[in-house]
């Protein structure tokens, strides 16, 4: 499963992200900044071998199911 491949941190931010959260509202969540939670963004979709939230959404649901 490529979810092995995340932080503790990028899993959580992909949890968020899977469950609608933008940007902003993740890195409020966090309490991290915006800027880092777009960094953990970019760095899961390159682990995860995807370009968009869409795709990583997709990507995780499938996982689960």
């Amino acid at each position: 499963m490529k979810n092995g491949k995340l932080t503790s941190r990028e899993i959580e931010v992909a949890d968020l992200a899977k469950k609608g959260f933008g940007d902003q509202e993740i890195a409020l969540d966090l309490d991290i900044s915006l800027h880092t939670a777009k960094n953990h963004l970019k760095k899961i979709y390159k682990k995860l071998e995807v370009n968009t939230r869409a795709k990583l959404v997709a990507l995780l649901n499938q996982q689960k199911g």
